[in-house]
């Protein structure tokens, strides 16, 4: 059976289990909620970076099926990356590997349905319209017109929006969540972080409203596939299948395979097998335990020829000189 919950229900939760505490003494802006039920566990941060901008991180773990009813309310602009939560693989729910971008205005009623047996972690962030205007204006106080949409008074419906997450922002999700600092620095480093993504965000929305870039929907289920081929893709370095091979494997015909990919990863399907194959090469070449001959054969190359000139399109230089360059340096 499904447990109905209204937002303010579900939130007391995060309350009434553990009391509030405070990560660390010089944290005293960073502070966490934990929660421990009988159908399930976790924790929320609140980290208040400075008045009008919050930094809130999720992780939830439950064995139920939840409904969080949500009422008419007032909303700021808001970013939500979800992402996978533990080792649950299997059971990452609808949302991983997708964000959420909402403007200001009014949130109109909804619900949002939790299978059982899902994990999740969200990163959001929360920031009040003024401040967003007065990093987006420019000098005379004007926003561009392709975000004016994100603005929007109190009585309006936001405007409101599901995308994928390209590469870059994966990048700053997980450096916010493995933030190695503390204080004051840890405040900066966050905060840095926070308008890294809103650049991200804000390029895409302008690119979309000038009809540069098109959001193709993906279903969640589309997802979960396109991320089943990438490791299919890494599995089989020295013979990887055909682009109508992979596409029969996970279950999507080639044109959405390749579209998907594009869009959850930033680049075609073999153009991301080819810049892991780099990528790896100059690992392992940097860590020299292999000739370039063995870390060519490791990396899928038959031909020695092909990987070098692969390698020197790539970083500028022949796999060769870039390892004896490497170990003069050290």
């Amino acid at each position: 059976m499904t447990l109905i919950l209204s937002l303010d229900d579900y939130w007391k939760l995060f309350s009434e289990i553990e009391p509030i505490q405070q990560n660390d003494n010089s944290d005293n802006f960073d502070i966490t909620s934990k929660l421990k039920i009988i159908y399930g566990e976790g924790y929320h941060r609140e980290i208040q970076l400075r008045d009008g901008v919050l930094l809130s991180i999720y992780n939830y773990q439950s064995q139920k099926s939840v409904a969080v009813e949500s009422p008419v309310r007032g909303h700021m602009i808001e970013f939500q990356f979800f992402t996978l939560a533990g080792s649950q693989l299997e059971n990452i729910g609808s949302r991983a590997g997708q964000y959420f971008l909402s403007g200001s205005g009014m949130a109109l009623e909804s619900a949002n349905f939790y299978k059982d047996f899902f994990g999740l972690l969200e990163v959001s962030v929360h920031i009040q319209p003024e401040n967003f205007c007065s990093f987006v204006a420019d000098i005379s106080g004007e926003i561009t017109p392709e975000l004016k949409h994100l603005i929007r008074r109190w009585d309006q419906p936001t405007y409101e929006r599901y995308g994928i997450q390209i590469p870059a922002m994966q990048v700053a999700v997980q450096q916010i969540l493995q933030c190695p600092y503390q204080g004051m620095t840890k405040r900066i480093y966050f905060e840095s972080k926070v308008w890294e993504l809103a650049a991200l965000m804000i390029d895409q929305e302008v690119q979309i409203n000038q009809g540069k870039l098109k959001m193709n929907a993906i279903k969640p289920q589309e997802v979960d596939r396109i991320h089943y081929a990438k490791e299919i893709l890494l599995q089989h370095l020295h013979n990887p299948p055909s682009l109508i091979q992979l596409s029969r494997q996970v279950g999507l015909n080639d044109r959405k395979l390749k579209q998907g990919f594009k869009q959850v990863f930033g680049t075609t399907v073999f153009g991301y097998l080819h810049n892991h194959r780099m990528e790896l090469a100059q690992k392992l070449l940097i860590e020299r335990n292999m000739n370039v001959t063995e870390v060519a054969r490791t990396v899928g190359y038959a031909s020695l020829p092909s990987f070098s000139y692969a390698f020197y399109k790539k970083f500028g230089v022949n796999p060769k000189s870039y390892q004896t360059e490497k170990v003069r340096l050290e």
